[in-house]
């Protein structure tokens, strides 16, 4: 057995991660009960659309693209999940999470898959140049 975790199953864990916040935040922390199962049902599809992507780009051949939009996502999700839930700043702090998940598939994820494929890219010249 690896003494590491692959960045494929990182990325997929990362991913899972997502889904399971967003998960909570549907089951446990959304209010209005079954008059409001149709729309949590499309938050929800919504906002784990981002961490699909990501599992795609993860199984597929840019597994460090799949990884960094992943890590990415999961920490702006944490933070809007912190922002709404525990710290919030104002009545219209909720809309977050609606507008989130648009950020995530537009800007966030993006910036992660390029933030660590270029970390892999400098990493591997400086090990390249060390050896």
């Amino acid at each position: 057995m690896p003494a590491f975790v692959s960045a494929k199953n990182m990325a997929l864990a990362l991913c899972g991660a997502g889904v399971a916040l967003h998960l909570y935040t549907a089951l446990f922390k959304a209010e209005g009960g079954m008059d409001a199962a149709a729309f949590l049902v499309g938050l929800l599809l919504w906002s784990c659309a981002p961490y699909a992507i990501a599992a795609l780009l993860a199984r597929g051949r840019r597994v460090l693209w799949g990884l960094g939009a992943a890590a990415a996502c999961l920490a702006a999700d944490g933070f809007m999940h912190y922002s709404v839930f525990v710290a919030p700043k104002g009545s219209t702090a909720a809309l977050g999470l609606l507008f989130m998940p648009l950020w995530n598939l537009l800007v966030i994820g993006p910036a992660g898959a390029l933030l660590c494929w270029l970390a892999y890219r400098v990493a591997g010249r400086r090990g390249g140049a060390a050896g």
